[in-house]
Parts: C-alpha cells; sequence; structure tokens
C-alpha cells in the first residue's frame, strides 16, 4: 500500500480544552456479543483516563461513520484509535492466508485509514492501541503477519477476548522510555496478529521475548505512537494507562 501522507497543515488552536476523536468499531461483524462488551468496556476505559487527564473526547464508531473523515476531525486536537477485530490483509497488499481471522470489516479499515491519513496531514499527534496500532503501520505503507501461531504469549483465546500478561522492552531514547521511565513493562495482551514489513518512517520502540512488535513511533518530530498491547483492560495498572494518556495529550496540547 503506498504512503497516505502528502502535506501538512496548521493544527487547530489549543487555547481551551483539548479535543480529541476516539475511532473504533466496537460492533465488528461476526463477532460474539463477549468480545463485543469486552470492546465498549475497553472504549470507556479509555474515555475515562482521557477525561482523567483534562481531556474532552468524541467518539466516531468506525463501521458506521457519521460523516466524512476530513469532517469529524475538524476542531480536534488529536486522534486516538482503539482496538479491535483483524484489518482486511487486502488493506496491506495480501490475500488472507490465515483461517483465524475475524471481523472483517473493509469500511471500517477504510474510514481509520483515511482518519490516520488526514490526522497526519494535518500534524495531529496520534495513538494507536492493539489494532490501532496495526493500522498505523499499515498507513505507513508496511504489512502484517497474520498469525503468530496458537499457544504464544500473546493470547488466551481464539478470539483474543482473554488478556494474558507478558513483558515488553522498551527502547531507550523512544517517547515511550520517557513516557514510563522504565526500560521494561508487563503489559495486557490479546492479539493474534502482528507487524511484519515495518512502515516509512516508524521505528520499533518496543518488542517482547518472542521478537514480536509491541509498540511504533514516527522517526520525525510527529507524535505518533502505536502500543500492541491493551493498557485499558481493567487488569491493567490504571497508573500505567494514565501515563501513556497523559504523554499523549501533552503532545496535543504542544
Amino acid at each position: 500500500m503506498s504512503n497516505l501522507f502528502n502535506s501538512a497543515s496548521d493544527r487547530p488552536s489549543c487555547g481551551g480544552a483539548v479535543n480529541i476523536l476516539v475511532v473504533g468499531s466496537l460492533t465488528p461483524p461476526g463477532v460474539s456479543d463477549d468480545l463485543k462488551s469486552i470492546l465498549v468496556g475497553l472504549s470507556a476505559n479509555v474515555t475515562a483516563a482521557l477525561h482523567r487527564a483534562g481531556a474532552q473526547a468524541r467518539f466516531v464508531e468506525a463501521s458506521n461513520p457519521e460523516r466524512d473523515a476530513s469532517a469529524v476531525l475538524a476542531d480536534m486536537h488529536g486522534l486516538l484509535i482503539l482496538g479491535g477485530a483483524d484489518a482486511d490483509p487486502a488493506c496491506y497488499g495480501q490475500k488472507a492466508e490465515a483461517d483465524t481471522m475475524y471481523g472483517i470489516n473493509p469500511a471500517a479499515d477504510d474510514f481509520e485509514l483515511q482518519l490516520i491519513g488526514d490526522a497526519r496531514a494535518q500534524a495531529l499527534p496520534i495513538l494507536g492501541i492493539c489494532r490501532g496500532m496495526q493500522l498505523l503501520n499499515i498507513a505507513h505503507g508496511g504489512d502484517l503477519i497474520q498469525e503468530i501461531g496458537p499457544g504464544t504469549m500473546h493470547n488466551g483465546a481464539s478470539d483474543n477476548a482473554l488478556m494474558v500478561c507478558h513483558e515488553v522492552s522498551l527502547e531507550p531514547g523512544s517517547r515511550l522510555a520517557a513516557i514510563y521511565e522504565e526500560r521494561a513493562l508487563t503489559i495486557r495482551s490479546g492479539h493474534h496478529q502482528a507487524v511484519g514489513r515495518l512502515g516509512e518512517g516508524l521505528v520499533v520502540t518496543a518488542s517482547a521475548a518472542d521478537g514480536i512488535v509491541e509498540a511504533v513511533e514516527s522517526r520525525d518530530a510527529a507524535w505518533v505512537v502505536g502500543v500492541q498491547w491493551h493498557p485499558e483492560d481493567p487488569a491493567a495498572p490504571v497508573r500505567d494507562l494514565d501515563r501513556l494518556v497523559a504523554g499523549f495529550i501533552q503532545a496535543c496540547s504542544s
């Protein structure tokens, strides 16, 4: 897939409240009601963290967007892309090779990828969580590993509804290392896909012990961060979510 970013424009003024556009698909097609309920709860936890950081959140359902991508970004100071179902392999120039993919929704993919492109063109900070990080990589021209294999440290159920814990190592000098002031974190994880070919302009800033990419950031001054884990999971330390969101909001306020 070609790079979506063509130009830069002025960011909106941030004299008052910090307005964050939160996008995700909370009802992917064909997934269980349990997973849908989990996605709704994770979204609520993200919104609560944004409010604790002093920001205003506006949620847009990616599978049924209210209007075009450019319009929903008006007056926003940052973009946060939630986790969810798998991206259509066609987004990254592949055919479906794994029979474990679920919740494929090309309309949601297209909408979120367009939002990423528009946000980058406006120099808005972007934070991606799980699927959100994978879409960031796709938007930069990268691709995904469609199936990392069963029985890994990264998931506890076939639909990733059951989170597991494992450690990730943070790259010194990265934005994440500055946010957490640590070299390693124990995180909550639930994914069966991962970053494959890294997108242009991105660097890997966290990895698992098995080499799976756990976080990416932009190489340049633009604040673009994606984490493969779920800091908003109810069993994850709230402080870790709040530190990540605080770093994001600080970038949105600059």
